[in-house]
C-alpha cells in the first residue's frame, strides 16, 4: 500500500535543519510527542519518561496536563492512526511536522495557518478542541522558554 498524502508536495512542510540537534526546541517537543506515543522504546533519550522531557524544559504542572490531554485527544480523533516514528528515529512524521508547525504558528499568533493546516488534517468537528489544547500547550512552551520556529519541515510518508 503507498499512501500519498495531500500534503506531499507541499513546500511548507519541507525542512533542511536536522531533528536531531539535541538542544533544539523542536526536538524537545517531539521526544515528548514519540515518548508519550512509544515510551516502551528505551533507545532514546536514557529511558526519560515523556513528563520529565517537558519537566526538564522548564513546563509547569498545568502546562504537561495540556500536552497530556492534547495527545489523547489526537490518538481519539484522527481519521487514521497517527503518522509518528520510534523515539529513535531520525526522520519526521507527516503528523509530526503538522504538529511542530502548528504550536510553532500559534506561538507566533498565526492562528488561521494553524487553523488551515488543522482543517487538512483532522476531521471538522474535532479542529476546535484540537486547535484549543494546542494553543494552552504552545502557551506553556512560551512560557518555559522553549519557542519553536515556524520553518518548512522535510517529512517522510507511510507506505
Amino acid at each position: 500500500m503507498n499512501f500519498r498524502s495531500q500534503h506531499a508536495g507541499r513546500p511548507e512542510l519541507i525542512d533542511d535543519h536536522p531533528t536531531d540537534s539535541a538542544d533544539a526546541p523542536e526536538r524537545t517537543v517531539l521526544s515528548a510527542v514519540r515518548t508519550w506515543l512509544r515510551p516502551a522504546c528505551e533507545t532514546a533519550s536514557g529511558g526519560m519518561q515523556w513528563r520529565d522531557i517537558l519537566g526538564c524544559v522548564g513546563l509547569r504542572q498545568d502546562g504537561i496536563e495540556h500536552f497530556d490531554l492534547l495527545m489523547r485527544s489526537l490518538m481519539h480523533v484522527s481519521y487514521r492512526p497517527l503518522d509518528m516514528r520510534c523515539r529513535c528515529a531520525t526522520e519526521l512524521g507527516k503528523d509530526e511536522a503538522v504538529i511542530l508547525q502548528t504550536i510553532a504558528l500559534l506561538q507566533k499568533t498565526h492562528s488561521g495557518a494553524a487553523l488551515r493546516l488543522l482543517n487538512e488534517w483532522l476531521p471538522a468537528p474535532a479542529v476546535s478542541g484540537v486547535l484549543k489544547l494546542l494553543r494552552w500547550f504552545a502557551i506553556d512552551l512560551l512560557d518555559a522558554g522553549v519557542e519553536l520556529d515556524v520553518q518548512a519541515r522535510r517529512v517522510t510518508y507511510m507506505h
